[in-house]
């Protein structure tokens, strides 16, 4: 019994002395994955939409003027090049988010690039038009393919926050101890 008292008096006093030395104005906090997956996914589906409806509504309206349909194209695409990294920028790791961003945009400008001028420079309308449709499907395989990308690895990011940081994962979670016939609780913690 009394090395238990011991033992339990000689880490209480480790833990609160760690606990005292800490840095008292440190305003960091782990990151959660749920909240960088979602920042990601909502940055790039909510403006596409927007604009995808914008472009829909301008388009059938009618109307000489395109201007609505045009702001529907630039907040698609803002939509589209800018969201998918929202969740890196989140985690703090603005290089991954401004390398999809640099990704994405040279796709679209350059398939765009390659869809005017083949609508232009092309000898018949349906040359014209496959050259553009091939830019366009090339182009936006690669957006696609970037944006995906970079949502499936926000959790990584926030992942090397957290480590970085010296956050560590503390789980407890409801067990079965089979030796002892009875209900439990495992605590599990990763660095």
């Amino acid at each position: 019994m009394c090395k238990t008292l011991i033992t339990a008096f000689a880490l209480t006093f480790l833990l609160n002395s760690n606990v005292v030395a800490a840095d008292t104005t440190s305003t960091a906090a782990p990151k959660s994955r749920n909240t960088a997956l979602t920042s990601s996914l909502l940055c790039t589906l909510v403006p596409a939409a927007v604009g995808g409806a914008l472009i829909l509504h301008g388009s059938n309206s009618g109307q000489t003027d395109n201007t609505e349909a045009l702001a529907g194209l630039a907040i698609g695409s803002a939509g589209i090049i800018l969201g998918p990294g929202a969740g890196h920028v989140y985690a703090e790791r603005t290089g991954r988010f401004w390398r999809g961003v640099a990704i994405r945009g040279m796709a679209a400008s350059i398939a765009a690039a390659i869809s005017f001028s083949a609508s232009k420079n092309s000898f018949s309308i349906g040359e014209g038009v496959a050259q553009a449709l091939m830019a366009l499907a090339v182009g936006g395989s690669i957006c696609l393919g970037s944006a995906i990308y970079d949502i499936s690895t926000v959790g990584t990011s926030v992942d090397d926050y957290n480590k970085e940081r010296g956050f560590s994962s503390l789980t407890l979670r409801p067990t079965y101890i089979a030796a002892h016939k009875a209900p439990g609780l495992m605590l599990t913690m990763s660095f």
